[in-house]
């Protein structure tokens, strides 16, 4: 038994040196490694430094990273405005038809190929054109305005661009192409009476300049018989001085040279000798009318011996006159190129001439017409092109 028990004494004391062994090789084994880990953390710190901002300078890009989020101010809107020369233009037509033919000239610098067309009845008429390589073909057109759509929404009184191609009508008169068209209202006196017809090519389609232009034409038209004679004042050509004016002394000799019947006369008589007449040869299409201003003899009676407050009377009144007259015809430009065929035109344009002649006599003083017949003078002029018995009257 002692023996036993010595035996597994010597065992016990043999584990417990073995496993004091271990721990003390462990422990210099952990040592050694915290003092490596001291080591590398050392080298760390010299690696990594405190201060990020040695290692990788990034503090100069937060401005530029600033400019960046934020977004570039919009570019300032464009201009648009009418050139003067071109308002010149437009305020120098005397007709319906010289303005609208100005209206579709000017045009050409904001838009492709563009036409008018005029409503009537529910229907739809080209009037005339610019910019088509064959040459006029508006005079062709016509249509229900119920079939197209888009002539639907502008006789409403809303401008639209459309595709040709996509309109039954405006395929027919622009073929099936994907340009944009622009159609804009035209309105007279508050009611859309036509529409402009632009579309895109050449310098473009700029939509803008179109509607501010087409604009302007309405409002020169439902002036047209108030305005003065060409120029309208506030679109003259502004005159410079430099000082004032020197007087200028006529001598004796050239008053007593004046007969005395010439100073006497009244104004009315001088302007009689700048006076003009108006010629209109036929128009091959019956859209653009020449007119040629022919110079007549000064008269001793009439308009000659007119005070100066009459005699704007009367010019009014021949204002007024070409108007309604020039208006019949923009309407109705086929039944007038047929009425001079068959000498029948007020046969076929009873109504509407009735119409205007009754919005002559009540615009128009008794007195004026008692003293000129300017209404059938502008229907011979506009409608039969001179020729009085074409009229049918």
């Amino acid at each position: 038994m002692e023996t036993h028990e010595a035996i597994f004494a010597e065992l016990e004391q043999m584990r417990e040196g073995a496993a004091a062994l271990l721990r003390a090789k462990m422990d210099a084994m952990a040592g050694q490694i915290r003092d490596q880990a001291t080591r590398v953390a050392g080298d760390l710190s010299v690696v990594v430094p405190p201060d990020l901002e040695a290692l990788l300078p990034i503090a100069s890009l937060a401005e530029r990273l600033k400019s960046l989020a934020t977004p570039p101010p919009p570019p300032p809107a464009p201009v648009l405005a009418l050139d003067l020369d071109v308002l010149r233009r437009l305020d120098a037509g005397r007709a319906q038809s010289e303005v609208l033919q100005e209206l579709l000239r000017q045009l050409g610098a904001w838009c492709g190929p563009r036409a008018i067309a005029v409503f009537r009845d529910g229907n739809a008429q080209g009037w005339s054109s610019a910019g088509f390589a064959t040459g006029n073909p508006a005079r062709a057109w016509h249509g229900t305005v119920a079939a197209s759509p888009a002539l639907t929404k502008a006789a409403a009184g809303t401008p639209v661009i459309v595709q040709p191609r996509a309109d039954a009508v405006l395929s027919e008169w622009f073929g099936g192409g994907d340009e944009r068209l622009f159609v804009v209202p035209m309105a007279l006196r508050g009611k859309v009476v036509g529409v402009l017809l632009a579309l895109d090519g050449g310098p473009g389609l700029n939509v803008p300049m179109v509607q501010q232009l087409t604009y302007t034409v309405g409002l020169v038209l439902e002036t047209l018989a108030a305005r003065p004679s060409v120029p309208t004042p506030t679109l003259a050509e502004p005159e410079i001085l430099a000082g004032e004016p020197a007087a200028v002394e006529v001598p004796p000799a050239v008053l007593e040279a004046v007969p005395v019947a010439a100073v006497e006369a009244p104004a009315a008589a001088v302007e009689a000798e700048v006076a003009v007449a108006e010629v209109r040869p036929a128009a091959a299409d019956g859209s653009e009318t020449v007119e040629l201003k022919v110079p007549v003899a000064p008269s001793v009676s009439g308009a000659a011996l007119r005070a100066p407050e009459d005699e704007r009377k009367h010019e009014e009144a021949r204002r007024f006159a070409r108007l309604l007259v020039s208006e019949v015809r923009l309407y109705n430009e086929q039944a007038v190129q047929a009425g001079k065929l068959a000498r029948d035109i007020y046969g076929r344009l009873k109504e509407d001439i009735d119409r205007s002649r009754e919005m002559y006599e009540q615009r128009v003083s008794p007195e004026v017409r008692a003293d000129s017949n300017y209404f059938h003078d502008e229907m011979v002029r506009i409608l039969a092109d001179g020729d009085a018995d074409a009229l049918g009257m």
